[in-house]
């Protein structure tokens, strides 16, 4: 499974059906692309490994070359499967629709803009309803999944949603600032330092596979020319090379503590709203609401890659 952390204590219990749906189709996406992205890769290798072995004759035909025929040839068919399936636009589109609506969930339960006003609101709640009914028709990969998820009269506002609407604004803040805008920075950075770990990790076997293959050309050229392995190694950086390119750890690893940043100054401006003040639902509305558009710009990123096929 690829890595996920569960949504934060009382989060779990705030967010709608529609959001674990999203959240699913992305997993599975995710679980999909990976592994045909691995076969495909290990298979172009082996491919490669089957190029060092010597002849090996059967009724007189080499079928080591005949290996490499068959590895090439699965490995085609698994791009071939990744470009027709394009289970990354799955991934992409069902993690952007997964946090478009827990976006949505949480400027409704703070009252934060578009879904300001009193506690019971009609027009706040049919804002928020017609925002749940479009992520679907957002997202056409996934939107039988969300739809189904939401039930025959469509997407429902829960009780408990409800009942965080209704407290008074020193809660909702404290709710917001502890289980929203404190755990989703603490998120961004440990999948920042997770992202740059790996980077390096990466980077280091890239490194070590073009030394070697140096090492490799410079003792076929003097001292073994008939080893034959040069290939493997050429192989084997550009699968290592590839692999990293794929899971973009670096530009990951930027925009995690970008957001990060705009959350750390964001938030201390949430704290310091004067709650006995006039204006204070007012502005409490409108931080709220940026600090969730400075979330939000990570969903943005992935519907961005949705539009482009594998």
């Amino acid at each position: 499974m690829p890595y996920q952390e569960p949504p934060r204590r009382r989060e779990a219990e705030l967010l709608p059906d529609p959001f674990w749906a999203a959240d699913q189709a992305a997993l599975r996406g995710q679980d999909s692309a990976l592994y045909w992205y691995r076969w495909q890769l290990g298979l172009t290798l082996l491919a490669a490994l089957f190029g060092v072995f010597p002849a090996h004759r059967v009724d007189g035909v080499n079928i080591v070359p005949l290996l490499s025929v068959a590895s090439f040839a699965g490995a085609g068919g698994f791009a071939l499967a990744l470009h027709r399936l394009s289970p990354q636009e799955l991934w992409y589109q069902g993690r952007s629709a997964a946090e478009s609506l827990k976006t949505l969930t949480w400027k409704y339960l703070v009252q934060a803009r578009p879904f300001d006003g009193p506690a019971q609101s009609p027009l706040a709640d049919r804002r928020f309803l017609e925002a749940l009914r479009d992520v679907p028709r957002s997202y056409p990969g996934i939107g039988t999944s969300i739809g189904t998820a939401t039930g025959p009269d469509g997407p429902q506002i829960t009780q408990r949603m409800r009942d965080e609407r209704r407290k008074p604004l020193q809660q909702r803040r404290q709710l917001y600032l502890t289980e929203r805008v404190y755990a989703q920075r603490t998120w961004y950075l440990s999948r920042a330092d997770e992202c740059d770990h790996k980077s390096q990790v990466w980077a280091l076997w890239t490194v070590l596979m073009f030394v070697t293959g140096i090492a490799v050309a410079v003792a076929e050229a003097t001292s073994y020319p008939s080893a034959h392995v040069l290939g493997l190694f050429s192989t084997g950086a550009a699968t290592v090379t590839a692999w990293a390119q794929l899971k973009q750890f670096r530009p990951l690893a930027a925009a995690y503590r970008l957001a990060a940043r705009e959350l750390d100054r964001i938030s201390a401006l949430l704290a310091r709203i004067d709650l006995g003040a006039k204006d204070a639902e007012e502005a409490w509305s409108r931080l709220a609401g940026e600090a969730e558009d400075t979330i939000s710009r990570e969903h943005i990123i992935w519907r961005a890659r949705s539009q482009h096929r594998t």
